[in-house]
């Protein structure tokens, strides 16, 4: 059932309770006036009858007063007098005023009260008629009470149809914006983040489609953020794909081709004679090898930079040891500090700090001039923290803050459920990348040393007697 028919099932309901209860007192409440009003009408009819009794003595014509007394009472409402003689017999009677609205038999038995019936002798100046009898009936009071609850029946029918198809109407209209929202919400399921629905209605589906709006918003910047990054990565791949190329290309392809030449020309003096040819044979063999020994290092570096994760067998310090001598390599001008607590965290925990750290430091080494970078993991109570830190001049002036490669490691670090916090430091003026990833708890004991400040995961900057940084830089080997 919709919630409009239940909002109108549920005032039906209350309604007809309300009718039920209010019936059951107004009928209560009838019976009480009729007796009430029966008892009022036999008292007066028995005040009248007594004071004729009392003047039947002394009245020359008695038989006249009784007939007067009886003529009074005609067409009266509720009482009947009856003059009896001796026998039994009704010598005479009023009439009773019968009522124009007919009731129905079970309403009369239902409401009235008691029959009330009072005989009272007569003096014997009253004679043949030795008694009057008071007979009180309660059809014209049952017949009054009964029009007056049929027409506030009416009235009260009328006026339930008339709320309630108000009510029903102005609910309607109310939930109205649920429709509206309904079909919001399939839209958005189906992809669509164009919705900008009216804030109408009450003020709680108001507030719903504004915050209809707000989400269809969200999603739709999320959408466009997606697909950005989703193009941004098609770059990345073309870029490391001819990044690659060109490798292959000025690196390894000369060698190549000194061995092909080296190789034809041994093949050309060993089909010739002579003995004065074997110096330049071994000269060639050993060009050969020194090339061969160049090709495997090339390949070597380039399957570095393919691989996704640890290398095989050294740990998650020995694969970063690595990579810093690889950018120390391609960039021998930066000093690198590493500072990483040996634990053994878990294969996937490694494998994530491992891209998160090559990736701030390619995004440090790509967009600034770093002249030092700062390396920090370290396990603490449940987690392990990291820190990557640069003075490579903060972030660029243009483009998106970080890049999109540590945004998506942002993005997996939250699903693997710890943190990624991107900032600046002002002096000197770099980027700092830090967070946490959650950790075994026994880890904990491992790391009692006292955490180092953060300024001190960079190197000293300033040319000093007993700063170690500049010979550092000069030699190009690891902090």
């Amino acid at each position: 059932m919709s919630l409009r028919g239940r909002i109108a099932a549920t005032i039906a309901i209350a309604t007809l309770v309300m009718l039920i209860v209010g019936g059951a007192m107004s009928v209560f409440h009838a019976q009480r006036r009729i007796a009430a009003e029966m008892d009022a009408a036999g008292t007066v009819a028995g005040n009248a009858l007594t004071r004729l009794i009392a003047e039947l003595p002394a009245s020359p014509r008695p038989q006249h007063d009784l007939e007067g007394l009886v003529r009074t009472f005609n067409g009266d409402r509720h009482v009947r007098i009856l003059l009896v003689d001796a026998f039994g017999r009704v010598r005479l009677q009023s009439s009773l005023a019968m009522p124009s609205l007919r009731l129905p038999p079970a309403l009369e038995r239902f409401l009235a009260p008691p029959q009330r019936t009072r005989l009272v002798p007569l003096p014997s100046a009253a004679a043949p008629v030795v008694a009057a009898m008071l007979v009180v009936a309660p059809i014209n009071e049952i017949a009054e009470v009964w029009s007056e609850l049929t027409t506030n029946l009416v009235l009260l029918a009328v006026f339930v149809a008339l709320s309630f198809g108000l009510v029903f109407a102005i609910v309607g209209r109310a939930l109205a914006p649920l429709g509206e929202l309904v079909s919001a919400f399939h839209r958005i399921g189906k992809g669509d983040y164009a919705v900008a629905l009216a804030p109408r209605g009450p003020p709680e589906l108001a507030a719903l489609s504004r915050s209809c709006n707000d989400m269809a918003a969200r999603l739709q910047e999320m959408d466009r953020r997606n697909r950005r990054l989703s193009e941004q990565l098609m770059r990345l791949q073309d870029e490391e794909r001819a990044g690659l190329a060109r490798d292959l290309h000025d690196d390894v392809g000369p060698f190549l081709f000194a061995i092909d030449v080296d190789a034809g020309g041994i093949v050309s003096r060993a089909g010739a004679d002579g003995e004065d040819d074997r110096g330049e044979i071994l000269e060639r063999a050993e060009a050969i090898r020194r090339a061969a020994q160049h090709a495997r290092q090339e390949v070597r570096r380039i399957l570095g930079r393919l691989r996704p994760g640890l290398l095989s067998g050294i740990g998650l310090k020995g694969t970063l040891d690595h990579l810093v001598a690889d950018c120390l390599g391609r960039h021998p001008g930066t000093a690198f500090r590493l500072d990483v607590t040996e634990a053994d965290l878990g294969a996937e925990t490694e494998a994530l700090l491992f891209r998160v750290v090559r990736e701030a430091v390619n995004n440090a080494l790509r967009h600034g001039r770093p002249t030092a970078i700062g390396i920090r993991i370290q396990p603490q109570a449940g987690r392990v923290s990291f820190r990557v830190t640069d003075d490579g001049g903060g972030w660029p002036t243009t483009g998106t803050a970080g890049g999109y490669g540590l945004i998506g490691m942002r993005e997996r670090v939250e699903a693997a459920g710890g943190v990624l916090t991107l900032g600046e430091i002002a002096i000197p003026p770099g980027i700092s990348v830090s967070g946490f990833l959650p950790g075994d708890p026994l880890l904990a004991g491992l790391n009692d040393v006292a955490a180092q400040p953060a300024s001190d995961a960079l190197p000293a900057l300033s040319e000093g007697a007993d700063d170690p940084a500049p010979q550092r830089r000069r030699s190009g080997v690891l902090a």
